[in-house]
């Protein structure tokens, strides 16, 4: 009974939101947003709204991407950041973010109240339940300081995803518990990300960004959901070595290439079809 306080205890002191991962998340939006700001990319157009007017998306998510990487490895061999940062603070990291997913949406949400436009990306809907508009949002498409905060924010749940796995596998290696289930978690989830950013266009045309106004359900879900449940696997392999046969490693690989073929295909047509058809939203 003494183990189980003990292990509550820190389990709530670990899930506490600490000033000690505000610098993180600060650093990694800064760098989103200047990065995005600046570096070249393709122009993408968005679907017509019901004003007729579109939104244009810079997909420069790869080249931001890779960018972070190659600055963070640099940082870590000269000894100015640790590999290992996020996978040290994970449950810290976790809260803090979530405070920071809830806090966002309350401004979205009070700032949406207040807007006088008229146009169908930045015209408040209201349905007079304050709990569904504070859940489902009620505006399309709100920006700040020019950016479009839904393209932004799953751009930073993808990445973050990224950088959580790498940071679980710099900790794999450093503890000597690399393990063959973890080399193909990681490869599996890298070429899925990359792939996501290399077709980073496609990503316009989904019902999140065309339809979906931005409220606590996107917001989480992009800034929470996507980056600490997608790597739940990488956390438990951290704790637990799986060793795998040849005939498993084929089969698990095997598995990941059709499911792959499957998703790369479909959602290619989708963005085919739903470009040739044109939208009308707001």
């Amino acid at each position: 009974m003494m183990e189980s306080h003990v292990d509550l205890g820190f389990l709530l002191q670990a899930l506490t939101p600490s000033w000690n991962s505000v610098p993180l998340l600060v650093g990694f939006f800064t760098y989103l947003a200047v990065a995005g700001s600046i570096l070249p990319g393709k122009l993408v157009p968005g679907v017509a709204l019901l004003d007729g007017t579109r939104l244009h998306y810079c997909c420069n998510g790869l080249l931001s991407l890779l960018l972070l990487v190659a600055l963070l490895g640099i940082g870590a061999k000269m000894g100015f950041v640790s590999p290992t940062a996020i996978s040290d603070r994970g449950l810290e990291l976790l809260s803090t973010t979530f405070a920071f997913s809830f806090l966002v949406t309350l401004i979205l949400h009070f700032s949406g109240c207040k807007s006088q436009s008229k146009g169908s990306s930045l015209k408040p809907h209201l349905s007079g339940n304050l709990i569904h508009d504070w859940w489902f949002g009620i505006q399309l498409n709100p920006q700040f300081m020019g950016i479009d905060l839904k393209f932004f924010f799953v751009r930073a749940g993808m990445m973050g995803w990224l950088l959580i796995n790498l940071s679980i596998l710099m900790k794999s290696i450093q503890d000597g518990t690399l393990s063959q289930s973890m080399i193909l978690y990681q490869l599996f989830c890298a070429l899925y990300i990359l792939d996501y950013f290399v077709h980073e266009e496609y990503m316009t045309s989904t019902w999140d960004i065309i339809a979906e106004r931005l409220g606590f359900m996107l917001v989480f879900g992009d800034l929470v959901w996507i980056p600490f449940s997608f790597s739940i696997q990488g956390w438990w392999l951290l704790m637990n070595s799986v060793e795998l046969t040849p005939a498993a490693i084929v089969a698990n690989c095997f598995v990941f290439l059709i499911g792959y073929m499957v998703f790369r295909g479909a959602q290619a047509k989708a963005c085919v079809q739903k470009e040739s058809k044109g939208s009308y939203l707001g």
